[in-house]
């Protein structure tokens, strides 16, 4: 049974032990083995429900629950849907491991929300127009790999040089994504040469986009180029790098790119999750195609 007790983890002589809660040794073992961004997400998530509620896990109940869930109306529906997910994620956890006596999460339910994707597709002149109105050869190229590879962020700035593989035309990156998963993507011969443009550390382990500094790219300075590039050609401020991968999907498959090699490249664990981004042209319909 999970309770308040603190255990004492080792620390530098002279100084006093870092107290570790019985919550934080559970979240520890929830969050094994996850890649580096899905913990530190989920932590966050997790930790702001325990910060609200004010007491440890095993004390929390479906009404603290509802009333955690009731305090993020401000926020977007993604970000609750998500955060309540992470929560929900790790009581179940709990509970099938036996530090919980019962599931909380299990008896909130939520409705199915809208899906917001289609407005979430950009069109390929908007997204060549931020590309094109960046001047910065290091930020082009980073605009350039989330779109016309379709990489996640954290997927873009991780790549290193050790992971491509050059071809007769362009190139092959091995991708470590989502889930911990590996995956073959093409990087198309006009792109390669940019990136090769712009190396200048000939290490394997060099950044493929690098920072102003030459060192990784990080998520936050990485977020900040795609916002300017959207605000530049007068986009919405809700413009992220992930919106370039659901162009990415969208165009692909609007110039008829198979659904599966589609879902190959993006890494979908689901075929269904790539056909959401099949979406109707405007002046087409199903009625065009009956006699």
């Amino acid at each position: 049974m999970v309770s308040g007790d603190r255990a004492r983890s080792p620390a530098p002589e002279g100084k006093k032990p870092a107290p570790v809660t019985a919550d934080d040794l559970l979240l520890r073992t929830w969050l094994h083995n996850r890649s580096e961004n899905t913990r530190r997400a989920y932590e966050r998530d997790v930790r702001d429900l325990l910060a609200y509620v004010g007491r440890p896990l095993v004390e929390i109940g479906l009404a603290d629950l509802q009333a955690w869930f009731d305090s993020l109306a401000g926020a977007s529906d993604a970000t609750r849907r998500r955060k309540l997910s992470a929560a929900k994620s790790l009581l179940a956890y709990a509970a099938g491991t036996g530090a919980l006596a019962q599931n909380a999460g299990a008896a909130f339910r939520l409705e199915r929300g809208r899906d917001m994707l289609n407005e979430r597709i950009l069109s390929r002149e908007q997204v060549l127009a931020m590309i094109d109105g960046e001047n910065e050869p290091r930020k082009r190229a980073l605009l350039d790999v989330l779109y016309r590879m379709g990489l996640r962020i954290s997927e873009a700035c991780a790549l290193r040089w050790r992971d491509i593989t050059r071809r007769q035309q362009g190139g092959v990156a091995s991708v470590f994504g989502k889930g911990n998963k590996t995956r073959p993507v093409q990087v198309p011969a006009k792109l390669f040469k940019q990136l090769v443009a712009l190396r200048v550390d000939s290490g394997a382990d060099a950044p493929v986009v690098p920072g102003h500094d030459g060192r990784p790219l990080s998520h936050d300075a990485a977020h900040r180029i795609v916002k300017r590039a959207a605000r530049r050609v007068g986009l919405s401020g809700a413009v992220s790098a992930h919106w370039l991968r659901h162009a990415h999907a969208s165009h692909a498959l609007d110039n008829n790119a198979p659904v599966h090699v589609v879902q190959a490249t993006l890494g979908h664990a689901s075929l269904a999750t790539t056909t959401r981004y099949s979406h109707v042209r405007e002046g087409d319909g199903s009625a065009n195609y009956l006699d």
